[in-house]
């Protein structure tokens, strides 16, 4: 027995430098970052992630004094842009720039593609926006209580078009089939929505789902109206669109949120350090009104708030894709 606990002391004698000194090196590594430039990977060459990564990163690096650097990483349906950042140290100094679609609906679509949880941690949110059910002016409904009973009435024979299958459009529109019992068709644009839009200006399709900004032109002209916006609450972009609890619909949501991650094993102070200066980044004048102009809600959600978020997201767009039958185009 004494043999036994000398050993045991001798044990955590020979332990306790090696974990004072792995503790040691993770604040020094807090108190020393960053010492070089940040890269953020991005899954698009274009549009708004690259710009508002931009500008993230032009902000956060007046805060943390080194430069960000955007590198877009664009194919697989993200799945690229995730390899490249897992594949990267785990020391803060790589970054991903993504959205819902990647974290949230990629691995239901890929299954063993990567586990968002396991492989990556969360450092902030920094957007949301709700996407929008729009029909066209040669439908007969002005709202959405007539477009469904319309879908009711004469079933399999409304279409929409959406930038695919798989993507957050189609879960949407997919779900709201699905919870109110109607029969619409699904028309998939695999070049995304500069395919899609021509074809529902043109009448090949009678409804189309979209981002504000791709289909506001439209809404003046009068070739388009928006019925129905994708989440719970009313976007404040567009508040007299009704929500999915305003026409009965609960417990989904499709909302186009996006934020940062870095891999896995990222030290919690150099997370939380990202994350100050994130919070900080998202405060901007420049920040908020760039993302009015693109139709999108700017927020901030820490650490431990966007991770719950993925949670959710994960097992809801698992059930999402079940529904929709969706497979990777």
């Amino acid at each position: 027995m004494k043999t036994s606990h000398a050993l045991t002391r001798l044990g955590f004698a020979l332990a306790a430098p090696l974990l004072f000194s792995a503790g040691s090196i993770t604040t020094a590594q807090a108190q020393d970052f960053p010492n070089k430039p940040i890269r953020t990977f991005i899954t698009v060459p274009t549009g708004v992630p690259d710009v508002v990564s931009r500008m993230l990163g032009q902000q956060m690096a007046g805060s943390l004094g080194q430069p960000f650097v955007t590198e877009p990483r664009p194919g697989a349906g993200g799945l690229l842009a995730v390899q490249a950042t897992k594949q990267s140290a785990a020391d803060g100094y790589s970054l991903i720039f993504t959205d819902g679609a990647v974290w949230g609906i990629m691995p239901a679509l890929r299954p063993g593609s990567f586990d968002p949880m396991k492989d990556l941690i969360p450092i902030g949110m920094v957007m949301t926006s709700s996407i929008f059910l729009s029909v066209g002016e040669k439908l007969p409904v002005k709202n959405m209580q007539e477009f469904i009973a319309l879908a009711k009435a004469k079933p399999g024979t409304i279409s929409y078009a959406t930038a695919g299958s798989g993507t957050l459009h189609h879960l949407f529109m997919e779900g709201v089939r699905s919870a109110l019992g109607i029969n619409i068709l699904h028309v998939p644009y695999a070049r995304g929505t500069s395919e899609a839009l021509p074809a529902f200006l043109g009448g090949n399709t009678d409804a189309m789902v979209s981002s504000l900004p791709v289909i506001e032109p439209h809404l003046k002209t009068g070739k388009a109206r928006m019925i129905l916006a994708s989440t719970q609450r009313r976007s404040p972009m567009a508040p007299d669109v009704p929500s999915l609890a305003d026409i009965g619909v609960r417990g989904e949501s499709f909302s186009g949120d996006m934020g940062y991650l870095a891999p896995a094993g990222t030290p919690k102070p150099v997370v939380d350090k990202l994350a100050d200066a994130l919070a900080k980044a998202v405060k901007s004048t420049e920040y908020i009104e760039k993302l009015k102009a693109f139709g999108v809600e700017p927020i901030f959600r820490g650490p431990e708030e966007f991770s719950e978020i993925m949670k959710s997201d994960l097992a809801r767009y698992a059930r999402a894709v079940k529904v929709a039958g969706a497979k990777m185009d």
